[in-house]
């Protein structure tokens, strides 16, 4: 590739997901360095890495310092004038990332962008967002964007009406598959590491944006995403870590005086799990006003 670019995916307990997006790149010619951050998982990721992908550079973390963390071990870790940040439940062909380097490439201003994004079947996984207003995140958790989900007025937040299919500036992408440019990290600095899984890639556009960079989503480049790969094993860990994380970007971002309506709508929504008999969450909902 004429463009130097490092791909950096952080791995916990998803050995299997691991192997085969990493059989995915490695299978390919001029394979961009691949720095695989593994934190602490307990499955045998880390050594089946050492074993089988050898080339790939391991950093082996003693515990799990959480995603965005490990993203900035591997960047720190490269020195390329891009940087792919990819999930290890994705399959990517170098077709695909040449189509997002190209992108970059051709506008410079441009400082993240992503792909559409595809379930195993071939179907759209909808991975544009706009930025989470108060407005919008109420609507999303009462569940009137999936009642309505080409309103404009419900449906905001995750854009459902658009069908992802032209390459377009948006606030924010999903951080599954993220192509960042080094300069404009930067000029921002690296991903936050208070958020320890989720919206740190929320915070990093929004920080992007601020900073004068633009955020593209590119339509005709494509990767697959099995999805969750590590947040499947404990769906209701995963749904508290998404809260803590949302909170944690309205008291970096919003006024004070939004969080606790935010927090009711939120108490709201996981009480209706509950009552669905999703008593699994019962924790994540009489924790909300802790978090």
């Amino acid at each position: 590739m004429s463009q130097s670019c490092t791909i950096i995916i952080v791995s916990y307990n998803c050995r299997d997901a691991l192997r085969e997006c990493l059989r995915k790149l490695t299978k390919q010619t001029d394979v961009p360095p691949i720095i695989v951050v593994d934190n602490a998982s307990a499955d045998g990721s880390a050594e089946m890495v050492t074993r089988d992908f050898p080339a790939a550079e391991l950093i082996r973390n003693a515990r799990n310092y959480g995603f965005a963390a490990a993203c900035n071990q591997g960047i720190g870790a490269s020195n390329t004038d891009f940087i792919l940040l990819l999930n290890p439940d994705t399959l990517l062909d170098r077709v695909e990332l040449q189509k997002l380097l190209e992108a970059m490439t051709s506008r410079p201003e441009v400082g993240a962008c992503g792909p559409r994004i595809l379930n195993v079947d071939g179907s759209l996984q909808p991975s544009c967002r706009r930025f989470p207003t108060l407005w919008a995140m109420v609507c999303d958790e009462l569940g009137l964007g999936r009642l309505f989900p080409h309103s404009r007025l419900f449906a905001k937040y995750r854009m459902s009406g658009w069908a992802h299919d032209e390459t377009r500036e948006v606030d924010q992408l999903m951080g599954s598959c993220l192509l960042l440019r080094h300069m404009a990290l930067e000029s921002v600095g690296p991903l936050d590491e208070r958020f320890f899984l989720y919206f740190e890639e929320v915070d990093l556009c929004w920080r992007l944006w601020q900073a004068g960079w633009r955020v593209l989503f590119v339509a005709d480049a494509t990767v697959t995403h099995v999805g969750g790969a590590s947040s499947k094993t404990n769906r209701p860990v995963a749904l508290h870590h998404r809260y803590r994380s949302l909170f944690a970007f309205y008291r970096k971002h919003y006024p004070q005086w939004q969080l606790p309506i935010l927090k009711a709508a939120v108490q709201i929504a996981t009480l209706a799990r509950v009552a669905l008999k999703q008593r699994e969450y019962w924790p994540v909902a009489t924790n909300v006003w802790k978090m």
